[in-house]
């Protein structure tokens, strides 16, 4: 089911986009969250760890704009796509100063929100990993993570840069379905992005960041396997003639 926010502070005009919303969802199960003020939508974020997979937003708003709303939407939930909606054609252009899928004019609104919808869910995101920190939460794509290790009653994420977080989440609630698909357990402890590996030596996998992560023996068998699916598979990319891929 798709979590779908929608953030006008005028009453009227928050409930008719909620209505539009339902009237239109192409019969995409839904579960929809309303928000007075942009202050309301970022402390369900922040503090809550509220994470819609779309955010409908009123571009004029008395405390933000649905722009500046927007971009600070864009760095803590990179996979959550934006639809603007004004009653102002002049906010067309501003709309660009933030990440987003689509602008409606609350006069389109009827003909155009269910094309919007259908492109904020046609979306090709990559996996991000969402998760509760020292102070709120955090979403980070797969991509940015090398590998995540369980000590005691903690995860740590190694990230590209050097950069280490930590989360009481174990990875088993951290990936999901489609996130899991990403990594290899190699050991008790560890879970290593596939992406990152570039080697595997006897009982280690090497990272891109020169990390080397232990394979133990129970996962052994599992992890090698994996490791030459992956390894099978770069190798038929690199072996694709040149314009193959785009039918040429």
């Amino acid at each position: 089911m798709r979590n779908i926010a929608i953030c006008d502070d005028e009453p009227l005009y928050r409930e008719r986009l909620a209505q539009s919303v339902r009237a239109h969802g192409n019969g995409q199960a839904a579960q929809l969250q309303l928000f007075d003020s942009p202050a309301a939508l970022l402390q369900a974020v922040h503090m809550h760890g509220y994470a819609p997979d779309i955010a409908v937003l009123d571009i004029q708003m008395d405390e933000m704009t649905g722009i500046e709303l927007a971009k600070q939407l864009n760095a803590a939930l990179p996979q959550c796509a934006i639809i603007f909606v004004s009653s102002f054609l002049g906010f067309a252009t501003d709309v660009y100063e933030a990440e987003h899928t689509y602008f409606i004019l609350k006069s389109e609104l009827e003909q155009r929100i269910g094309t919007a919808l259908q492109r904020a869910l046609n979306r090709n995101v990559p996996p991000v990993l969402h998760y509760p920190v020292t102070q709120g939460y955090r979403s980070v794509s797969c991509a940015q993570v090398l590998c995540l290790e369980r000590i005691l009653r903690r995860t740590k994420l190694t990230l590209l840069g050097g950069i280490t977080e930590w989360t009481a989440l174990p990875p088993a609630e951290l990936l999901d379905a489609e996130a899991a698909q990403q990594f290899i357990r190699c050991h008790q402890s560890f879970w290593v992005n596939c992406r990152a590996i570039v080697g595997m030596e006897h009982e280690t996998f090497c990272l891109s960041d020169g990390t080397r992560v232990p394979i133990s023996r129970s996962y052994r068998k599992n992890a090698r396997e994996a490791f030459f699916r992956l390894l099978a598979g770069r190798t038929a990319r690199l072996d694709v003639p040149e314009g193959a891929a785009d039918g040429v």
